[in-house]
């Protein structure tokens, strides 16, 4: 285990092979018909059907002799010395090594008493034998000095390493990772992909495997093709995994976590089996996003299909509020100066819209800044916004000061948009979308699609992008991290004729109509899915039937098979000649 801790997985791993070990001599016991071969040498010692194992007994006891017959004595073959470990914290360290000699004492008495009389030990006392823990930090030793790897060794590499989302490393911890991974950016990677690397390594061209348990963030968004790339490229694969689930540990502060369990190994297995939940499945091969019979890793891409209007993210005001007015403030403006009606827009987030909040903003182009500063409420704003970016530490932040009435980053077009929320619950069927029209300005914490038609609003709603996006999106916690890269510009849609998006489009009006039969409840109440309408329920379900005839005419009958065939649609997509699918391509490289 090379994040041993207090040894815990190690501990558990010598029991249950002890008590394995002792169920195996029972079965050879019972099949054992013939006498024990035993022998007695001068020094009144057992030699063990010459095998050099020796136990003391009494002078005077010339054979033992159970129900009549003479009986073997059975020695553990199962040692301390086969356990090994790294482990950073000294106290930590030290408890490794003392729970192990406990473990064995504590093994060793229940060895005894299983096989009565047929089973023997060595005392434990002195202390000799021990596990092989060493001291020192996994991510920078090397583990062949702590595990020495012989050509027929059999190794099993086990264990919880630490996870560490990107935004709590420490410099020191950057640092062991891109020295790992060969790598300057290594964008949301979790620390524990380190772990899965070095074990990689350690396996590659050996008997061995590894399992470890971990946090489910290695199987989703952009760690997926920075880690599993690298991992596939040395011939590893995966030989098992058990699917996200919650898990309570014994680690401090441990309030559960989702986690998954993923085995590697470099040999070929004959069996490779999935687990979800309380049901396993045999398959071919597992993916990095724990899905059966495919290999595929998506990468992100900067374009979307072509023919497609590009996911961008919204307008960045970094104006520490100066810009943004509240309902009653950009009122309040109007009814004083109704000539700055004109440089007020509505805006908001994804969360404003989800929530049916409304605040509005100050909209001023570089021809009418002088027009606008006025008025005085508005000079005032735009004299506090200059002092807050002059005064900040972003170089590219004062570098703006200049432009006192203008958003930070703009995107803005006059036309109408879909919002898609960057963030979004996982216990949504469906992410929740909005039209917004060209007087909305949309903020930089969600994303926006300008120029976009009713059929591709139709096409983002429907089932087929919510199993794509839950399989190859990033995550926040649980919940949807929505990116363009990962989530927009990859998700496989066959081309699409006239008719079908007019068709499509009714489909969309529907679900529109739904929603305007209950005005005044949030687009959260909506779709919270102990809340959301039926029959707006059942308006996505005959959109999402329309979609998915335009990828097949048989239906789909699982969420699995559906992710089937998105990951081989993708895999013929990215083999075309096209701008898109060779980026896909150099990335990969």
């Amino acid at each position: 285990d090379p994040a041993c801790g207090s040894g815990n997985f190690l501990i558990i791993t010598y029991k249950e092979l002890r008590l394995l070990e002792i169920k195996i001599i029972q079965q050879l016991i019972d099949l054992d018909n013939e006498p024990a071969e035993l022998t007695i040498n001068a020094q009144s010692k057992i030699n063990f059907s010459g095998k050099g194992e020796v136990v003391s007994i009494p002078a005077t006891q010339q054979k033992i002799n159970f129900a009549g017959k003479q009986a073997k004595i059975h020695f553990p073959r199962i040692v301390l010395s086969q356990f090994y470990g790294i482990e950073i914290k000294d106290f930590a360290h030290e408890m490794a090594i003392l729970s192990l000699w406990l473990a064995e004492h504590q093994m060793n008495k229940v060895f005894e008493e299983q096989l009565e009389g047929f089973g023997q030990t060595k005392p434990i006392l002195p202390l000799k034998e021990s596990g092989q823990i060493s001291l020192g930090n996994a991510a920078t030793m090397n583990w062949e000095k702590a595990c020495p790897k012989n050509e027929n060794d059999e190794i099993y590499i086990i264990g919880n390493p630490p996870y560490l989302g990107s935004n709590l490393h420490s410099d020191e911890q950057r640092q062991e990772m891109k020295t790992v991974f060969k790598a300057e950016n290594l964008d949301r990677m979790d620390y524990i992909g380190t772990w899965f690397l070095l074990a990689a390594i350690y396996i590659h061209s050996s008997n061995a495997k590894c399992a470890f348990v971990s946090t489910n963030s290695i199987t989703q968004g952009v760690q997926v093709p920075i880690l599993w790339n690298r991992i596939f490229q040395k011939g590893i694969f995966i030989c098992f995994a058990v699917k996200s689930f919650k898990w309570n540990n014994y680690a401090k502060n441990n309030a559960g976590v989702s986690v998954v369990i993923i085995g590697l190994s470099f040999a070929k297995t004959d069996t490779i089996k999935l687990y979800d939940k309380n049901l396993v499945e045999i398959v071919k091969s597992i993916s990095p996003y724990l899905i059966k019979d495919t290999n595929t890793i998506v990468f992100p891409a900067s374009n979307p299909q072509p023919g497609l209007p590009s996911l961008v993210m919204g307008n960045k005001p970094a104006d520490d509020g100066n810009l943004i007015l509240s309902e009653s403030e950009a009122q309040e403006l109007i009814v004083n100066y109704p000539e700055s009606e004109k440089f007020i827009k509505k805006f908001g987030s994804a969360d404003d819209i989800l929530n049916g909040k409304t605040r509005f903003c100050l909209w001023i182009n570089s021809e009418e800044a002088e027009e606008a500063k006025n008025i005085e409420p508005i000079k005032l704003r735009t004299q506090k916004l200059r002092d807050f970016r002059e005064k900040s530490k972003a170089k590219s932040t004062r570098d703006f000061a200049d432009k006192d009435y203008s958003f930070r980053q703009i995107c803005y077009k006059e036309t109408d948009g879909i919002v898609i929320p960057r963030v979004s619950s996982e216990r949504r069927k469906y992410i929740p979308l909005a039209f917004v029209n060209g007087d909305y300005i949309v903020s930089d914490a969600t994303n926006i699609i300008y120029d976009a038609e009713p059929w591709l609003f139709g096409i983002l709603h429907s089932k087929m992008h919510m199993v794509w996006v839950d399989a190859v999106s990033g995550k926040l916690e649980t919940r949807y991290r929505y990116s363009a890269k990962l989530c927009y510009n990859t998700f496989p849609f066959p081309p699409i004729s006239i008719k079908q998006k007019e068709i499509i489009n009714q489909y969309v009006f529907a679900i529109l109509d739904e929603r305007a039969k209950f005005p005044q409840k949030t687009m959260a109440w909506l779709y919270n899915p102990e809340t959301m309408p039926k029959d707006l329920l059942k308006a996505h379900q005959e959109l999402d039937q329309a979609i998915e005839r335009i990828y097949r005419i048989q239906a789909f009958t699982s969420d699995a098979e559906r992710l089937e065939y998105l990951f081989k649609m993708y895999d013929e997509m990215t083999k075309k000649d096209t701008l898109w699918a060779k980026e896909k391509k150099t990335r990969k490289k």
